[in-house]
């Protein structure tokens, strides 16, 4: 018997894994200046190299019990690679209300659209704000 060729499905998967993270760094750590990563700061996006990090040992682990190779989500943006484990339970919560919203009203919609509507969401909600 055949072994099943997951290297279609991994490929899938690990672009959908650099895409959430990039997406969530973008949004969280390029605002609040937590990357460090010069390029990342001057284009406004996540696009630094993605490092193995040990925050996604037990994801790891999970996909190599089923047949993975691990290598798929084994890599985050460098600026979350050594992060903190608070750090990086935040941007954790984010991706999943990103996943939300992207299975959710913005189903149809490109990650750099998402990223467009997220931005202009919360400059609204920045002008609306009271100011005191």
């Amino acid at each position: 018997m055949k072994d099943p060729d997951f290297s279609d499905y991994e490929k899938r998967r690990g672009q959908k894994h650099e895409e959430a993270w990039r997406l969530a760094a973008t949004l969280v750590n390029i605002r609040s200046c937590h990357c460090r990563y010069r390029i990342c700061r001057r284009h406004q996006c996540c696009c630094g190299p993605m490092q193995p990090s040990d925050h996604q040992r037990s994801v790891i682990r999970a996909h190599k019990e089923i047949g993975l190779s691990g290598t798929a989500c084994a890599a985050l943006p460098m600026c979350m690679a050594n992060a903190t484990a608070d750090r990086y339970a935040y941007l954790r919560r984010v991706i999943d209300k990103l996943n939300e919203l992207r299975d959710g009203e913005l189903k149809h919609t490109s990650a750099s659209d998402i990223l467009l509507i997220i931005q202009m969401r919360m400059r609204g909600q920045h002008r609306n704000a009271p100011h005191t």
